[in-house]
């Protein structure tokens, strides 16, 4: 993630600094995440429980086996981007109210 290195800290979120979050909406979070590091954040699933991740959409950062196949755009209902913690892709719903991002 920006400014911590991932492989220091197993757990970043636990030494977080709470007030270095804000808010965006999904469409800032795509742009966000296209970006050269990976993206620290938070957001509130349908489930009503948050999941916290550190994501990406840059191709160069996801491992070769896992990069989408095809060409096709990041558009539809949902926001997918990969979860470098978990290794896979995960989806945010385009309704999602509640999305953070860490610094």
């Amino acid at each position: 993630p920006r400014g911590i290195s991932s492989n220091l800290i197993l757990d970043p979120f636990k030494y977080l600094n709470l007030y270095n979050m804000f808010y965006i909406s999904i469409d800032e979070l795509r742009k966000n995440l296209k970006g050269s590091t990976p993206l620290l954040f938070s957001y509130l699933k349908k489930d009503g429980t948050f999941r916290k991740a550190i994501g990406t959409l840059n191709e160069n950062l996801i491992p070769e086996e896992k990069r989408p196949k095809n060409s096709s755009k990041n558009n539809g209902s949902n926001l997918k981007y990969f979860d470098l913690d978990k290794n896979d892709w995960r989806s945010i719903s385009k309704d999602c109210s509640i999305i953070e991002i860490i610094e």
